[in-house]
């Protein structure tokens, strides 16, 4: 099986880099002047040696197909769109995995307003499956999802309007939806006492309400007011139970979070080397009718041009959240990232990450450190590889975990 996988993978790019050779530089399909459709794909294959991001660790190698369209409307006018839609196909090498190979949808879909007038808008949309432990175990979850992948859908909804009151002042104001469900439990523990690996979960549906204030205060640097006010609602996930215990009732309900905070956003230094997106607040929140907490929320983004090839960037990032196990979590993330442009067509890139995250009774330190690169063989084709490292460290035994995992994916859009 893995020489055919070998030899699969080597035809498949033989056959992406032949065809990128001559296909037309002109789109698969043209509608008049406005409207443009792409082929749209993707193929990887990925190594790890921890598959279910747990304590006790699972190898394996899979390869994804990923065929889909692009649609691109009005790309250079007042009104433009996109649509995309993209379905992967993942299998396993193992044949003892082959009960994970499934196939994972993803859309997106957006419109732009914006003539040159006071007036700009934004509707964004989107809906995607994924399988994967990772971001459920720096809750603390522990043994409880076993060997299985939680499989859940996604969806995201959102809308912005900006409006410019004068030369140098601008409002905005947004809503925004984003919700979850679990699909296809899968049954985990020993005969008798089986349960779903979904049985400690819960679904999160959350709406937010943005309001901006923002005043140009030079020509590339601009400062303003951040308002948003959040409430997610907690819903039961699905639960089995093979001794017939119901599911306890949700301690939760929702929480409720409000933020206030002020922003710098553009050129940091008259040089234009260093730029930032900076907003820094305070949340006040709560469950159900209870009183209020407050913290320090922020989400710092700094870039610095070293030299014309070589950059650096830090990010830091605080905040409370609702969690999928009915309860909040506070986290703190930093990352640092260094990028080097080798030429036109080559990148590379270093980052190292450490998340501090108590959800509930759990302590989850995590640290990811990536390494990865980026080539563009022509227009339509690119080749991208990488290798990460996650050092995860909880409070809950069973959800301490390292795994490392290689990557190799082609990109091909015609």
């Amino acid at each position: 099986m893995s020489r055919f996988l070998i030899a699969a993978s080597a035809l498949t790019v033989s056959a992406l880099v032949q065809g990128a050779n001559w296909i037309p530089t002109s789109p698969l399909v043209q509608i008049g002047n406005d409207c443009d459709i792409y082929f749209d794909a993707a193929a990887s294959l990925e190594v790890t040696d921890n598959l279910y991001s747990s304590a006790t660790k699972t190898s394996a190698t899979s390869w994804m197909v990923t065929p889909g369209f692009l649609l691109e409307y009005g790309k250079d006018s007042a009104l433009s769109a996109t649509i995309s839609a993209k379905r992967t196909y993942v299998n396993f090498t193992d044949k003892a995995l082959s009960d994970l190979e499934d196939s994972r949808d993803a859309l997106t879909a957006g419109i732009r307003f914006a003539d040159g007038g006071p007036l700009s808008l934004s509707v964004d949309s989107s809906y995607r499956v994924t399988a994967r432990n990772d971001d459920l175990q720096m809750q603390g979850l522990g043994g409880i999802l076993g060997a299985t992948l939680v499989r859940q859908a996604s969806y995201a909804h959102s809308f912005r309007a900006d409006y410019k009151l004068t030369e140098k002042l601008s409002v905005g104001l947004g809503y925004a939806n984003s919700y979850n469900h679990y699909l296809d439990p899968v049954k985990t523990g020993t005969a008798g006492s089986y349960v779903y690996n979904t049985n400690t979960l819960t679904e999160l549906n959350t709406k937010s309400m943005p309001v901006s204030f923002d005043y140009q205060a030079f020509e590339k640097l601009g400062f303003g007011l951040a308002l948003q006010h959040d409430v997610t609602d907690y819903s039961a996930a699905p639960y089995y139970s093979q001794a017939g215990t119901p599911r306890p009732a949700l301690t939760y309900k929702q929480l409720v979070k409000d933020f206030a905070g002020l922003t710098a956003k553009g050129q940091l230094t008259e040089s234009g080397k260093l730029n930032g997106n900076i907003r820094v607040g305070y949340s006040q929140y709560h469950y159900d009718s209870a009183a209020n907490d407050s913290d320090l929320s922020y989400s710092i983004n700094l870039s610095h041009s070293l030299t014309e090839r070589l950059s650096h960037s830090l990010t830091l990032s605080r905040d409370v959240t609702a969690s999928s196990t009915n309860s909040q979590m506070a986290s703190k993330n930093y990352t640092y990232g260094i990028a080097y442009n080798a030429s036109e067509d080559l990148n590379f890139n270093l980052s190292a990450t450490k998340s501090d995250v108590h959800a509930s009774t759990s302590q989850v330190d995590t640290y990811v450190y990536t390494l990865g690169t980026d080539y563009k063989y022509s227009k339509h084709l690119s080749f991208q590889a990488s290798y990460s490292l996650n050092d995860s460290t909880s409070s809950v035994a069973s959800s301490t975990y390292t795994s490392n995992t290689f990557t190799l994916s082609a990109a091909f859009r015609y």
